[in-house]
Order: structure tokens, then C-alpha cells, then sequence
């Protein structure tokens, strides 16, 4: 065993193999981004595909390969679920995922564990009855868990090696120029899905919106993109914001949010031109609507706000009380209506909004 900079007993063949914890400022060094197989699209071919099995087969998905998905789509995601599904029927085994997160709609990865398809997993977070079954031992190699920036540090460094990346976008061209707020499943930023297409040898998106070229905005652009599949639905938009963003009602939530608001009002930070970042669950979204009530009573705005973001930021952008808003991730379909539409709205990849 190898003890890290917290006290914590690494096994020694993991601690070998990832490192382990030094430091927050341990490893801060310069190092070279990974590079990436390039498959030139010749003259009057098409990247236009009929089915997701004909995409794998495109591909050469082989036993042992990577591949990865993103979770913009959140508890709405059908598309990890059609892949693998496939994967199975087609009779793959020992296929690591890195997917950006695995949600309760992927129920389903149960049994592709159990039946031996999926026998690694890299993620930024598990959760529920796949989180429970992992955790009872029905995998022989452990999970791998980075923090969202960490994991797309790991990518673009190369740690992180994807084979292909099945992607589910809202819009696309023939092409694969690729958004995420136009079409019948809406989510917003691609930030996550962004940093895959960049540097995944080979880049499938799925869509069920095919629209005239150029699709635009172009988040996902076509030189990223090697094949394009057509599906009848990518993902339930409701599913988005599924347990994300209730206003709270609980009394003690509501003392927590408020006096978080409280220390972040009464801090050197909170001044002309700061910045700030909350989350979703009902104690941060509180927060947001207490510090709203502080800013218009000290007449201060915020030069920006960063994240994930829902409808509470978008209201503060509307309102004047943030200039911009930096978006990686939409929680709410607001927020993903205000990307398309509010030019002082941002989208930008996870290896900018968060990479260590």
C-alpha cells in the first residue's frame, strides 16, 4: 500500500498506475495534449450512416476498445442505452466506457457488467442502483472517478485514450457540425461532449434532427465528426431537469442557502465585478435568489457567472446583475433557450471551465 498527501492507503499496483494524491499544487507541469487518428471524409462520399450498428461496424469497434458518451442529456439520455444495447447484441466484450457521468436512466449497464461487455468504467459520477451494484462487487476492476475538469484534463492529456465517441446531439448537418439548441431535445451547452469530439480517434454523433447545412451555432464542428447516424429520438428534454431544479421549500435548506449568501455577501470577494458559481440542488438554487436580493440592495453586479447553469442565472443575466454567463452545462430548459439566443450567454468546453 502507498499512503497519499490525506493518509489514505492506495494499493500499490492503482497508486503505480494513476499516482496518487500529492498536493493540490503537485503536478501542475506542462505536458504535451494527446493526438488523434485522422480519417479524411474523400469527395462525394457521405458521412451520413442508417443505423447505429452500422456506425459500430464503420468504426471497428473491436473487444477491448474505449468509448464514451456525455450526460448533457442527464435522467433524458437514451443514447447510452442504444449503444450499448447494440454492443451486446453484437456480441463485443471487454468494452471500457468513459462516459462524463452515468445517470438512474442507465439501469441498463447492470447487466452489460454482469454479462461481461463492460468491464472498465472512467467517469465523473455514478449513481443509484448502477452506483449500489458497483459498489456490492459485480465488477472485477474498480471505477475510476475524476472530477468533470479532471476528466478532461485526463483526455486531453491522454490518459483518457477514446476509440470512438457516441455523441447525441439535438441538431446536425449531414456533415456533423453539431449544437445543442435547436432541435426536439434541447440541452444546451456541449461542453462536455466538446472536449470528446476533440480528441476521440474516431466521432459518431446521433441525432433526431437533421437540419440543411450549415447547422449553426456550430458547437461540435464537422472536422471533428467522422459518421452521422439519424434516430428517431436522442433523449427526453424533461429528463434535463429532473431533480435538479426544485425551488426549496424546506425550511432547512432555506436557512443553509441563507447563510451561504450571507458568508459569500460578507466576503472581500463580494465586490463590483466578482464572479460566482452555485449549483442545482435546492439549497444552491436558493442561494442564488438570496444573493439577488443582497446585489440589488448594494447596487453590485457580478462580471460574470460560471457552470452549470439554470434558470435562476439566466434571470440574473436578464436582469442586468451579471454580464456574461459562461456556460459548460445546461440543467433546465431556460438556460439551454438563453445559450440560442442571449449573445452575452457562452458556451465553452470542460477543459476550460474546469481542468486542474
Amino acid at each position: 500500500m502507498v499512503v497519499n498527501k490525506v493518509g489514505k492507503d492506495i494499493p500499490q499496483s492503482y497508486a503505480e498506475q494513476y499516482g496518487i494524491y500529492e498536493g493540490e499544487l503537485a503536478h501542475i507541469d506542462a505536458y504535451q495534449e494527446a493526438s488523434r487518428a485522422i480519417k479524411p471524409v474523400k469527395p462525394r462520399e457521405t458521412k451520413l450512416l442508417g443505423s447505429i450498428r452500422e456506425a459500430i461496424e464503420k468504426t471497428g469497434l473491436k473487444d477491448g476498445m474505449t468509448i464514451s458518451f456525455h450526460h448533457h442529456f442527464r435522467e433524458g439520455d437514451y443514447v447510452m442505452n442504444l449503444v450499448l444495447a447494440e454492443i451486446a447484441a453484437m456480441g463485443l466484450k471487454n468494452i471500457s466506457i468513459a462516459p462524463s457521468s452515468i445517470a438512474n436512466v442507465h439501469e441498463p449497464l447492470i447487466e452489460h457488467i454482469k454479462n461481461g461487455v463492460v468491464t472498465n468504467i472512467t467517469s465523473s459520477g455514478l449513481r443509484d442502483k448502477v452506483g449500489a451494484a458497483i459498489s456490492a462487487g459485480i465488477m472485477e476492476n474498480p471505477v475510476v472517478i475524476r472530477s468533470h475538469g479532471g476528466r478532461a484534463r485526463a483526455v486531453a492529456a491522454g490518459d483518457i485514450h477514446i476509440d470512438v465517441a457516441f455523441l447525441g446531439a439535438p441538431s446536425s448537418d449531414a456533415y456533423g457540425n453539431a449544437n445543442g439548441t435547436k432541435g426536439k431535445a434541447t440541452c444546451g451547452s456541449l461542453g462536455y461532449a466538446m472536449v470528446d469530439a476533440k480528441y476521440a480517434d474516431q466521432v459518431v454523433i446521433i441525432t433526431d434532427t437533421l437540419v440543411p447545412y450549415p447547422n449553426t451555432p456550430i458547437s461540435i464542428p464537422q472536422t471533428d465528426v467522422d459518421y452521422v447516424v439519424e434516430i428517431d429520438a436522442i433523449g427526453d428534454p424533461d429528463g434535463i431537469a429532473k431533480g435538479a431544479t426544485r425551488f426549496t421549500k424546506n425550511p432547512k435548506e432555506l436557512l443553509i442557502a441563507e447563510y451561504a449568501a450571507k458568508i459569500i455577501t460578507h466576503s472581500p470577494y463580494y465586490k463590483e465585478g466578482f464572479s460566482f458559481q452555485t449549483g442545482t440542488g435546492g439549497s444552491s438554487l436558493a442561494v442564488t435568489r438570496f444573493m439577488r436580493e443582497q446585489m440589488l440592495k448594494d447596487g453590485i453586479k457580478a462580471s460574470f457567472a460560471l457552470g452549470g447553469i439554470t434558470n435562476a442565472m439566466v434571470e440574473l443575466l436578464e436582469e442586468g446583475l451579471v454580464e456574461k454567463i459562461i456556460d459548460v452545462q445546461d440543467f433546465d430548459h431556460p438556460s439551454a433557450i438563453s445559450l440560442g439566443e442571449n449573445a452575452n450567454h457562452y458556451e465553452i468546453d470542460a477543459n476550460m471551465y474546469a481542468s486542474p
